[in-house]
């Protein structure tokens, strides 16, 4: 059986990426034994499947280098795929090394348009698929329960200010108790601080947790696609491109567009969002990701195949 090497920010306390290292296991199971490697660890193996963002500089120079290096390092050993990643490339550092690096990985998908723009204006070319997250079985939810606020710390003080008052005002009306939910361990704890917190030991947890809340106020990418597998109705706090490019993919399947923060009304959000007709689009729009994120997946495991 072959060993297929996943890479992605595994074992660091973040729910989105262990829901990545879940959702490529299960469907990697039946092209072989799947193990996963972290930073700073550099992947070894003749199979390496890249995962998550590691295409950016949004958050560190330093991580993009590292990860120029691993992707560098993988295909000197053997095939090397980039499965359904997100890009932000910022700095000319960047722009500059990613054609010299991307031009020997043997198979490149991306999670959205906005990320295979990117590629293309540096004249890389990448298929489109949507986050593996996003394959995963949604949970029976009551959606009886709090009102959920996730945030992140790089989150500038009056997006914060605007998106707690939202939550506030939102559970207040619906007779909904406030929580914070904890997606990133060590950072959301300090962007929710003051809020009674729930921090879910694993992605089941937290997919339960959001699947029984009454409404999702929050700005993680996972977070919000959480939300949508569970039928939970969501505003969103847009903090980086990527959240941007999640929500337009969602908004194809709305009769309008997703609530954001700041800008938002609490009363015309919750008339809307929990309407029985906007519900039904929000399972549409489920459905259509799913569906896209699964071909995605199935598309690497063709590869594989073709490749063994």
């Amino acid at each position: 059986m072959v060993e297929i090497v996943l890479y992605g920010y595994f074992g660091k306390g973040n729910l989105g990426d262990e829901a990545l290292r879940e959702a490529w296991s299960r469907a990697l199971a039946e092209v072989g034994q799947v193990v996963a490697f972290a930073p700073p660890r550099l992947p070894h193996g003749e199979t390496v499947i890249f995962t998550g963002e590691p295409l950016q500089d949004r958050t560190s120079r330093r991580s993009l280098l590292f990860y120029a290096a691993a992707i560098k390092a993988a295909v000197g050993r053997g095939k090397t795929v980039l499965g359904a990643v997100g890009v932000d490339v910022r700095s000319l550092l960047g722009r500059w090394i990613l054609p010299r690096i991307l031009c020997d990985v043997d198979y490149i998908s991306v999670r959205d348009p906005l990320s295979r723009e990117g590629l293309r204006l540096l004249g890389v070319d990448a298929r489109e698929a949507r986050d593996v997250a996003l394959s995963l079985d949604p949970p029976t939810g009551t959606h009886r329960g709090p009102v959920l606020l996730n945030l992140t710390p790089s989150l500038p003080p009056e997006a914060r200010a605007a998106a707690l008052d939202f939550a506030r005002e939102a559970a207040k009306r619906l007779g909904r108790p406030l929580k914070g939910l904890v997606m990133a361990r060590g950072e959301d704890e300090h962007a929710l601080a003051g809020l009674e917190l729930i921090a879910p030991r694993t992605v089941d947890e937290a997919r339960e947790v959001i699947g029984g809340a009454t409404l999702a106020v929050g700005a993680r990418l996972h977070f919000l696609e959480f939300a949508l597998i569970c039928g939970t109705p969501f505003v969103a706090v847009p903090y980086a491109p990527k959240v941007s490019a999640f929500l337009a993919l969602v908004e194809r399947d709305l009769p309008h567009g997703i609530p954001r923060i700041p800008g938002a009304s609490v009363r015309d959000t919750l008339e809307k969002t929990l309407s029985p007709h906007y519900g039904a689009a929000l399972k549409v729009a489920r459905e259509r990701l799913q569906a896209e994120a699964r071909e995605g997946v199935e598309d690497v495991i063709r590869f594989l195949r073709a490749m063994a």
